[in-house]
């Protein structure tokens, strides 16, 4: 049992107290309000339903162009199978490309839920689920916001400042979770800390060789998360899941910044002309 404050006057109390000595608040050791949800819910389940509605959106943008069997394409068979087209994704906020010579920024928050076929969206949630929850566990639901977002958005960055080819997918995120947490286990040592470092590792070099082996992969992307979650690593406290208040208000904020991404992507982003080609404003 250890001492924390009530969320709603501030006092201190122990943080197993369902109901505050003091005002009477119901469970006062949890946040109310939008950063109270935040805390309360697993973010995992946020990222999957978000990922999933916005993939089906934009096979329904454009559902012809979708299940055309193309056989010029990039990726055919399995590979390609039910892959979006580039103007929906452009609508919803794919990043790279048209979006970041527009000066769309706010893309590198929104393409992180964004998927190009069944195959991809498929296998990254799957990590997903893997390497979330460990950083659910390890972290809490408010730093795993921060961890997924950021890390996705610095691959994203990196991407668009080196090659500034048009990107989609979690899996920026997904090697930025890899380098939280080779970082966060070197610094926590051990034999929990040693063999969780040594472990991700495996999979993050497994990751990395299979990623060159696929064609039209951002492996750009892909460095800049990794290398990102290795900074971010080094950040995080070696014990404990309680957040700080900047934690919950830079999670608030990057959940509501990347809603709105994908409002600004649909207002800035339409198809005038014939041929479908998206222009911006």
């Amino acid at each position: 049992m250890s001492a924390t404050l009530c969320t709603n006057c501030r006092k201190l109390i122990s943080d197993e107290e369902q109901k505050c000595p003091h005002c009477g608040a119901i469970r006062p050791t949890l946040l109310q309000g939008p950063l109270g949800a935040l805390q309360r819910r697993n973010p995992l389940e946020f990222i999957f339903g978000i990922s999933g509605i916005l993939y089906l959106a934009t096979l329904m943008v454009d559902p012809s162009a979708a299940f055309e069997f193309n056989l010029s394409a990039p990726l055919t068979g399995l590979l390609g199978f039910a892959s979006p087209s580039s103007e929906s994704l452009y609508l919803l906020g794919m990043t790279g490309s048209v979006a970041w010579l527009c000066g769309h920024w706010w893309t590198i928050l929104t393409a992180n839920f964004l998927h190009g076929s069944l195959l991809h969206i498929f296998f990254n949630l799957s990590w997903l689920r893997t390497l979330g929850t460990l950083c659910l566990q390890l972290f809490g639901p408010i730093r795993l916001i921060n961890i997924y977002i950021l890390t996705g958005a610095g691959g994203f960055l990196f991407s668009n400042l080196y090659k500034n080819h048009p990107t989609i997918g979690a899996s920026c995120a997904l090697f930025g979770l890899m380098g939280v947490l080779i970082s966060y286990g070197r610094r926590r040592g051990g034999t929990f800390g040693d063999a969780l470092s040594k472990q991700v590792w495996t999979w993050a070099i497994v990751g990395f060789l299979i990623s060159f082996a696929i064609p039209m992969v951002n492996n750009a992307g892909h460095a800049g998360g990794f290398v990102t979650g290795l900074l971010m690593g080094r950040l995080l406290p070696v014990h404990g899941q309680r957040s700080n208040r900047s934690e919950q208000l830079i999670a608030l904020a990057l959940v509501i910044g990347t809603i709105a991404g994908f409002g600004l992507s649909m207002w800035k982003m339409w198809s005038p002309v014939t041929d479908g080609t998206p222009v911006c404003m």
